[in-house]
Parts: structure tokens; sequence; C-alpha cells
């Protein structure tokens, strides 16, 4: 593991935001406006939110755990960077909508937020900045209340095994170690500060052995043949709001959710 992971990837973030809070990608004044990204993958995923306490992992700077607060959810979201953090509370107030934002990595948040929540929720480029998903089922597991939902939506391992710009395969399909780039780039299309960034491919198995290991319940498990953010290169828009890889419409799988429970007791031996 690179020892200097998180503050790498604390920087890296960092340098995202405001880029992004400008970028056409987000659209923030839109989202203000009632226009909203929120893929159907997602919504299929978790369950009513009408009054639920739910907790966003990574959330970046909040939108998405807000479009959840527009649907009724009590809304918390927590991430590695003190700029999103700031511009989610901004966009809160912006919005009119109420939110708690924690500035913290996902490993450390157990020492930063007290209470449980109903759901769950992480999406779309997060578990590969952590390096161990055992870790990671046990911070989830602190914060589910018995008989509450995990839901994730993730881009699939497969796609990280190519490079940029997709003409070979550079990296396992298996988790071999830490993967560091260096980027001027965002995948918003728009510029940022050169940072350097620290990633994990994590295959199914590992996915699936975490969180199946810590007790919880598998109810839904899809994948798909197409991602719902335009943030690769070279991409074929093939339905709105479906991207696939031009020269590889619907051979490969793009993403894939599920959903798991915790048991409100487990079975006695």
């Amino acid at each position: 593991m690179a020892s200097d992971y998180l503050e790498k990837n604390r920087e890296h973030w960092d340098a995202m935001v405001d880029a992004h809070w400008e970028s056409d990608f987000y659209d923030v004044a839109g989202w203000l406006e009632g226009r909203e990204r929120f893929p159907e993958i997602d919504t299929a995923m978790l369950p009513p939110l009408a009054g639920k306490r739910l907790l966003h992992l990574q959330c970046h700077f909040g939108q998405d755990t807000l479009t959840l607060a527009r649907r009724g959810a009590i809304v918390t979201g927590a991430d590695i960077s003190s700029r999103a953090i700031e511009r989610a509370n901004e966009l809160a107030g912006l919005a009119s909508l109420q939110g708690t934002f924690v500035h913290s990595d996902v490993y450390g948040l157990p020492d930063r937020l007290e209470g449980q929540f109903d759901v769950v929720y992480t999406s779309w480029g997060t578990i590969g900045w952590l390096p161990d998903l055992k870790r990671w089922a046990g911070v989830l597991d602190h914060f589910l209340a018995p008989g509450g939902v995990f839901v994730l939506a993730e881009f699939h391992p497969v796609v990280w095994m190519y490079g940029s710009d997709r003409s070979k395969l550079e990296y396992s399909y298996f988790n071999r170690g830490p993967i560091t780039e260096e980027s001027s780039l965002s995948y918003s299309g728009d510029e940022k500060p050169a940072t350097t960034e620290v990633g994990w491919n994590h295959p199914l198995a590992d996915v699936l052995g975490a969180l199946l290991g810590r007790g919880f319940v598998l109810e839904a498990f899809e994948e798909y043949d197409y991602a719902p953010h335009d943030c690769f290169a070279d991409t074929v828009e093939v339905a709105p709001g479906k991207y696939q890889w031009r020269g590889f419409e619907g051979t490969l799988p793009l993403s894939y959710a599920l959903r798991v429970h915790k048991p409100t007791r487990f079975p006695e031996a």
C-alpha cells in the first residue's frame, strides 16, 4: 500500500471540487432549478426514503446527497475533502435543504460521527479509493441500524483494467496493489491543478465477500452494459443517460449495483 495514499487523495479531491462546481458535468445552476442527474440505477436500488436517516459516504460536494433530501431522506454526507464539505454546506443553503456534512475519510468516520442510519449509500467512483474492503464493511456495519440497508452503485472493475485510451489491458482485474497516476484533467473534462491519485481495483468477489463476511444479507445485485455518467473518453450515448464505450457497445459490463440489509438478529448456530 502507498503509505501516504490518504493525503495524496485528499489533495486530489480538494483540487477537484471547484472545477466540478463550475462544470457542465455537475450543472449546479440547473440542479438548483430542479434539473437532476441522479441515475436510474441508484433509484432502483434505494428503498423508499421519506423520513429515513441516510448516510452518504464519499459524498463529494453533496449534490446527490441533497437530491435524496429532496426525496424526503434525513441526510448526512461525509467526504475526505474539506473544500467539498464547505461547498456541500453552501449548496444546501442555496437550495434551502437540510443536510449534515462531515469532513472525514471513510475509515476515520466512526471517530467523527455518532448514531446509526436506516440507509447507508455510496456510488460511482468511491470504493476504488479504499485499500481494505473488509475494514470498509466494518464501517458500514458500525453505522447501519439493524434492519437497515446498504446500497452501492459503482463502475465495474473491468473498466479499470483498461488504460485511458483503451488500446490495451494495463491493470489486473484482481487487486494486485495500488495504482498510482498523475492527472491534471478531471473526469468531468475540466482542467484542475496537477495531482497524484492512488487507487485500487476491487473484483466483485472482494466486494461481495467483504459484505457477506460481515453478516449482511444480499437482496439484489445487477450488472449493466452502460455507465450513467459520461466520464470516459470516446463514449456513445446509446439512450438518454446511458453511455457505452465506442467500439465496445453492448459487449462489456461498465457498471453494477447491489443492495444488502443488516439482519435484526443473527440466526442461532
